[in-house]
C-alpha cells in the first residue's frame, strides 16, 4: 500500500516466513525427540533382556561380530576404540583388553584427553613387557600368540584433527592408532566456564566418530568417555551424518551402529561415578563389579573377569 509516498508493508507478508521456520523447526524437534525416545527404549529393551539372560560374555554379546557364524566362518572383526583415563583408569583397561579376543576384536585406536601424558606410555610399557614374557615363553616348543597383537599404541600419537585420518610416518600395520581430543573440563575448572569446553570437545569428538567409524567402544569412567559416548549416541539417531560428512573416508564401513560397553572403575562399591551416571542410560552395556550397586541401577550386570582380583 502506497500513500503520501510511504510504502507500509502487510504484517502478515513479514510473519509469515518467521512462522514457516518456526513450524518446521518444532517438527524437526518433535522428530528428533522420538527418535530419541525409540532409541533409548531398544537400548534399555535389549539390555534388560541381556540383564535377565545374566550373559558372561559381555563384551562380545554387545560387539556387531558375535552374531553367530558357522564353524567354517570366522566371526567377522570388529572395529574397536578404547577410551583410556589417567590412573587406575588406564591400569584396569590394560587388564580388560587382555581379556578381549584379538581375533574378534581388531583393529583398535585408543583415545586420549589432549592433556594426558601418561596413559600411552603406560600402556605401551605394559604391552611390550607382556610380548617380551610371550617371546622368551615355551610351551611344549610352541610359541604362545599375544592377544596385544595390533594393540600396541604408535609411539607418535596422532592428532584427532589429522586430515588424512592416516598414522604417523613410523606408526606401522603392527601399531594401534591414537587420537587426542580436548577434556570437557578440566580438574577444578569451573563449571560456567565448562560449558564451552564442553561444546569444543563434543564437536572435536563427533567429527573424530564420523571418521574412524568405529563399531565397538570400549570404556570404564575418565570425562574424557562422555563426549564419545554421546557422540556414539547422536551417530545412532542420525546414522546418516558419517556417509555425508566424510564419503571418501578410508576407514571401514560398517552397516551396523556403534555399540558402547562401559565398565564402572572396582573402586564404586556403593555409588556410580559422575562419568557413569551421565552414560547410563544410553550405553549398550553398563558393567560393574559389586552386587550392591544394581539395586540402584538394576540395568546394570555384575561381573568381574575384566578386572580380576
Amino acid at each position: 500500500v502506497r500513500g503520501g509516498g510511504i510504502m507500509v508493508m502487510d504484517p502478515l507478508l513479514i510473519s509469515s516466513p518467521v512462522a514457516a521456520i518456526a513450524t518446521a523447526s518444532s517438527i524437526l524437534v518433535g522428530i528428533l525427540a522420538l527418535r530419541i525416545v525409540q532409541v533409548v527404549g531398544t537400548i534399555q529393551g535389549d539390555r534388560r533382556r541381556s540383564s535377565s539372560n545374566n550373559n558372561d560374555d559381555i563384551a562380545a554379546s554387545s560387539s556387531p561380530s558375535s552374531s553367530s557364524s558357522s564353524s567354517t566362518h570366522p566371526p567377522r572383526r570388529a572395529n574397536t576404540m578404547v577410551v583410556l583415563g589417567s590412573g587406575g583408569h588406564t591400569t584396569e583397561m590394560m587388564r580388560l583388553l587382555g581379556e578381549l579376543d584379538s581375533a574378534r576384536y581388531g583393529p583398535v585406536c585408543y583415545v586420549v584427553a589432549d592433556s594426558d601424558t601418561t596413559s600411552i606410555p603406560r600402556l605401551a610399557e605394559y604391552v611390550r613387557d607382556y610380548e617380551e614374557k610371550i617371546r622368551v615363553g615355551n610351551d611344549g616348543g610352541r610359541r604362545r600368540s599375544s592377544r596385544w597383537e595390533g594393540r600396541r599404541p604408535a609411539v607418535q600419537q596422532q592428532r584427532d584433527d589429522d586430515d588424512d585420518g592416516k598414522g604417523d610416518d613410523d606408526a606401522n600395520e603392527a601399531c594401534a592408532k591414537v587420537y587426542r581430543l580436548p577434556r570437557a573440563r578440566e580438574v577444578g575448572q569451573s563449571y560456567p566456564s565448562s560449558v564451552l569446553t564442553t561444546l569444543r570437545s563434543f564437536l572435536r569428538t563427533f567429527i573424530l566418530l564420523c571418521r574412524v567409524r568405529p563399531e565397538l567402544i570400549l570404556a570404564n569412567g575418565p570425562g574424557t568417555c562422555v563426549p564419545v559416548i554421546y557422540s556414539a549416541f547422536l551417530l545412532r539417531l542420525l546414522p546418516f551424518l558419517p556417509q555425508l560428512l566424510y564419503p571418501s573416508s578410508s576407514e571401514p564401513r560398517s552397516s551396523s551402529c556403534c555399540r558402547v560397553v562401559f565398565v564402572e572403575s572396582l573402586c564404586r562399591v556403593r555409588t556410580l561415578s559422575l562419568s557413569g551416571r551421565l552414560v547410563y542410560p544410553v550405553v549398550d552395556r553398563f558393567v560393574v563389579h559389586w552386587p550392591g550397586l544394581r539395586r540402584d541401577y538394576p540395568l546394570a550386570e555384575v561381573c568381574d573377569v575384566f578386572v580380576p582380583s
